[in-house]
């Protein structure tokens, strides 16, 4: 019998961050500046001041950036020094495939790096991607979910970090009320803003009265082509089930860090979506219908993120 992973893969004593961001969410110039000056041999985050200089960034700012280029996966630290990983190299390199950050599938790539990152999670995109199941949640009710986390640490946190790790995530997505004449760049708007991924719903009367209301987005993905589907999945599969030649559809759909929990996607078009995939790939996946269960084969690894990247901004017909 096909095991079910969400009930094999419990992590123990998973511990998360709350902070480290300088409470600057993510602004639009910052990976494209962070990956520039690093590939040209450049070291502005061992050393502050220099930081400054080269990024034209307040300290703060600096060592926020440095948090957000690892946590996004497009620069790592090494012995004495960093460099851009590759895929930073190939999204936001000067011959990537969007070396100024405008292209939309490139934002959600962004969102699923945030989203899987397991080096250093940060506990907000761990409780909405893997705990969090509801369309809607109140900041109360998110902030009930950070104090129960952190009052299991040794040291729990203060609601002021709490508050402001929430403050940070939410800025990352939920996009400032439009100014007329103003660019994203001069609002201060988080680049994952314009996904569409959060959005204040308006309030919702409570004990301690009126409560902001928050909407995801889990409608249809159009603007996700196959190609960054087919990315995710083998990425989601190396990282998560690596061991595993097949895996149910639900593991897929709804897993720790799949595809479809990531997006949000409905079940029936994660389920489209691994069917054509099954048909215009057919040595590489396969889609079986069992007793009582769909099953997802994966026939031919893959870990080239070049190959894979290349497919993922390929213009769909």
């Amino acid at each position: 019998m096909q095991k079910n992973l969400n009930q094999t893969q419990q992590v123990q004593s998973e511990r998360f961050s709350f902070s480290g961001h300088e409470t600057f969410p993510l602004r639009v110039a910052w990976l494209p500046k962070a990956v520039s000056a690093v590939s040209k041999g450049m070291n502005p985050f061992s050393n502050p001041r220099e930081g400054m200089r080269i990024l034209g960034l307040g300290k703060n700012m600096v060592m926020s950036l440095e948090c957000w280029g690892e946590y996004f996966g497009v620069v790592k630290r090494t012995d004495h020094s960093w460099q851009v990983t590759e895929f930073g190299e190939k999204v936001l390199g000067s011959n990537g495939k969007d070396p100024f950050l405008e292209d939309q599938r490139t934002l959600w790539l962004l969102h699923w790096m945030a989203s899987t990152n397991s080096s250093r999670p940060f506990f907000a995109w761990h409780w909405l991607v893997n705990l969090y199941h509801e369309p809607e949640f109140t900041l109360n009710e998110a902030l009930k979910a950070f104090q129960a986390e952190s009052d299991t640490y040794s040291r729990p946190l203060s609601q002021t970090t709490l508050r402001q790790h929430l403050d940070v995530f939410l800025r990352t997505y939920v996009a400032s009320d439009s100014v007329a004449g103003q660019l994203p760049e001069d609002m201060l708007d988080s680049p994952l803003s314009c996904l569409g991924f959060i959005r204040k719903f308006g309030e919702r009367r409570g004990e301690r009265g009126r409560d902001p209301l928050f909407s995801i987005d889990v409608r249809k993905k159009n603007s996700i082509p196959g190609g960054l589907f087919r990315f995710c999945l083998h990425d989601w599969w190396n990282r998560y089930v690596r061991d595993e030649k097949t895996v149910l559809f639900s593991d897929v759909a709804f897993g720790k860090c799949s595809p479809g929990r990531v997006f949000r996607m409905p079940e029936a078009e994660v389920r489209d979506r691994l069917v054509l995939l099954a048909q215009n790939r057919p040595k590489e996946f396969a889609v079986l219908e069992g007793a009582n269960q769909r099953i997802v084969r994966r026939l031919q690894p893959s870990s080239d993120i070049k190959m894979l990247l290349e497919d993922a901004y390929m213009r769909e017909a």
